[in-house]
């Protein structure tokens, strides 16, 4: 039996859509570098789509990059408590040290 496997072309705005959702499940994995290398090369991609083409895909990749944002402002959110509470205990061990 011989199975048949649709051909799914890749154009220009299917690899922009792919790579903004790649940059997303990256973002939501905390993997920072691989989002900024994503987002780098995004603009090149996006510019080889047909200008007339290109609000459908903008709009996508403005949700996409929102997300992103969203993500990155509650990684923030956790590095900063966390050097919170590392001050905090310097402090504390600081205190101890001196009694």
């Amino acid at each position: 039996m011989v199975a048949s496997h649709a051909v799914i072309a890749d154009t220009p705005e299917s690899i922009v859509l792919e790579m903004s959702r790649r940059m997303e499940t990256l973002a939501a994995a905390g993997d920072w570098d691989d989002v900024e290398d994503i987002a780098m090369r995004l603009r090149s991609a996006v510019l080889d789509i047909p200008e007339a083409d290109r609000r459908p895909v903008l709009l996508a990749l403005q949700r996409s990059t929102d997300k992103v944002a969203e993500a990155a402002a509650t990684a923030r959110q956790t590095v900063s408590g966390k050097i919170k509470e590392l001050r905090l205990g310097q402090v504390a061990k600081k205190a101890y040290e001196l009694r």
